[in-house]
């Protein structure tokens, strides 16, 4: 009898410890693991509101573990430090482990689920196309596999937030996830978030309110008289950061000769507000610069619709008079 109980409590506890190393159905877990890298913090954000804000992994002795509450099958991006983003599809008692080698980040591989395992092999495979021919088989992917979490991810990355937006196939793929999604949340955002292109010659600048990085309060009102200049960047992209220095040149040159200048407005879409203020501080940017760290969620960058980085809009009286340009472009643009 007393064999029969002690067995009982032994297979009871067995069970319970097996239970404790996994994950429960309420979170996911992400545990990797960095070739030639001992330490390192990675940002992590989420298009489809897996987790909110921006969080941090934090990478020691070449290893790191992530876990996150989780309710429902969604995405996170890791922001590794070249600042190429590595996508991780999350779903309730899942665990997923990532393996790379900090000198070959392309060789990124990450296992434990279909999906991921399967976006894995999609970036193996097309690991040597062009762009365009990256935007090809992105867009093969999402025809031939309209319900697939790697579809949105793949619509976003390649037709959405890039350097050259393709909104019209953007809003064709759309259509084609979600009459395959029955309704799924985040394909409904961005299928609304479609419908707000970003501004265009002619338009009017929308209504915003913001705090900047010296914690002054900026909004749209301030822009709408005369011309103002919108400049988006971030700490990671050269021709962005480049363009506002010539920018800082070009007025302080203008205000030597006693020319009017427009008022301009920085906007970084960098997830720590402190890299932004560092790089502001040293160029001794004589403007307001605005980077809440929401990145592409941020409400400024919504409100402007910018989908690429470095960005800019010329306004006269509130409305855009010129966008989109190279920088020589945008340099005449001052002096007209």
């Amino acid at each position: 009898m007393r064999m029969r109980i002690w067995s009982s409590l032994a297979s009871s506890l067995l069970l319970l410890l097996l239970a404790s190393c996994g994950t429960d159905s309420h979170h996911f877990s992400l545990e990797g693991r960095f070739l030639k890298m001992n330490q390192g913090q990675f940002y992590v954000y989420s298009p489809d509101g897996a987790i909110s804000g921006i969080d941090t992994i934090k990478v020691q002795g070449g290893r790191f573990a992530y876990e996150i509450p989780c309710e429902e099958e969604g995405t996170i991006v890791i922001v590794l430090p070249n600042y190429s983003e590595i996508p991780v599809f999350v779903k309730p008692g899942e665990n997923v482990d990532l393996k790379a080698d900090a000198s070959h980040i392309k060789d990124i591989e990450v296992t434990g689920t279909k999906d991921n395992e399967r976006m894995t092999e999609w970036r193996k495979n097309t690991s040597s196309q062009s762009p365009d021919g990256l935007k090809k088989q992105a867009e093969q992917f999402i025809r031939e596999n309209p319900s697939s979490i790697i579809s949105r991810w793949l619509l976003r990355k390649y037709f959405v937030v890039t350097a050259k937006p393709d909104l019209k196939k953007a809003k064709e793929l759309v259509k084609l996830i979600s009459d395959k999604t029955d309704k799924e949340p985040s394909i409904m955002r961005l299928a609304v978030g479609l419908e707000n292109t970003p501004l265009q010659v002619g338009d009017v600048l929308p209504n915003f309110k913001a705090k900047d990085l010296m914690g002054k309060e900026v909004q749209a009102s301030q822009y709408r008289l005369g011309k103002a200049l919108i400049l988006v960047w971030a700490t990671w992209d050269y021709d962005g950061t480049n363009l506002s220095r010539r920018v800082l040149r070009k007025i302080e040159e203008m205000k030597s000769q006693g020319k009017q200048v427009p008022k301009v407005l920085g906007v970084s879409i960098d997830a720590s507000a402190v890299d932004a203020k560092r790089t502001v501080g040293n160029d001794s940017t004589a403007w307001s610069t605005v980077c809440d760290g929401l990145m592409w969620n941020s409400p400024l960058v919504k409100a402007v619709g910018t989908t690429k980085v470095p960005d800019n809009f010329v306004l006269e009286n509130g409305k855009v008079k010129a966008c989109h340009l190279s920088n020589e472009e945008l340099l005449k643009q001052l002096d007209m």
